[in-house]
């Protein structure tokens, strides 16, 4: 009878002692580490982020995980310098930034894109590489001296003129019908390069400058 008071005396002890284990665990949670924040530079950007409910202060920064819901930013004439942190903005598929003072756009983390106008900015450079399903891509009034758009096969508007542009490549366009606009004017390039597709069917819609041509090779 000692024998089995015994074994039940330990039972009893070893079952408080799980129960005290798993209340302690309760109370004690592991500690959790900084809420992942994402860097941004430009108060007016990140004052717009906060009236449209994606921020909740001005202080340099917004929680990473609001950011990468985000799906369209429509922030014409705000007074926005810069877009610094617009890589973390992973599910971004419009982006209006018009009549800004913006001087350099990278948006190649942005991979989701397919509607961007840059109108009327400072811009010297925007880095539009792997936006592969981009359809319109509008930047006239800045100061582009070269553009890239040779991931974006899928362009359907593409307006260049009002920069600096010495060259522009259409060659990755697969065909005139799919490129509905195209405005090149006012910049000090000369030859346009296209394909044979393109040159063959030259839209009558597009606008270029009377001296440029189009060409399948330009020095």
């Amino acid at each position: 009878m000692k024998k089995f008071k015994f074994s039940l005396l330990a039972l009893a002890t070893v079952l408080m002692s799980c129960s005290n284990d798993g209340d302690n665990s309760d109370t004690n949670p592991e500690p959790m580490g900084p809420v992942p924040r994402t860097a941004i530079a430009d108060a007016a950007f990140e004052q717009f982020l906060v009236d449209l409910g994606v921020d909740d202060a001005v202080d340099g920064s917004v929680i990473t995980s609001e950011a990468e819901k985000v799906t369209s930013l429509v922030m014409n004439d705000e007074g926005i310098n810069s877009l610094q942190g617009i890589a973390d903005f992973i599910l971004l598929e419009n982006l209006w930034v018009n009549d800004n003072q913006i001087s350099s756009l990278d948006l190649s983390s942005n991979t989701l894109l397919k509607f961007v106008y840059v109108q009327n900015n400072a811009l010297t450079n925007i880095n539009v590489s792997n936006l592969d399903i981009l359809e319109k891509l509008s930047v006239p009034g800045n100061n582009l001296t070269q553009l890239d758009i040779s991931d974006s096969s899928t362009l359907q508007l593409l307006e260049i003129n009002d920069n600096t542009l010495g060259a522009i490549d259409l060659t990755a366009i697969p065909n005139s019908l799919q490129l509905n606009t195209f405005a090149v004017e006012n910049n000090p390039l000369s030859c346009i390069k296209v394909n044979e597709e393109i040159l063959n069917d030259i839209p009558s819609q597009w606008t270029k400058d009377m001296e440029d041509t189009y060409s399948l090779s330009c020095n």
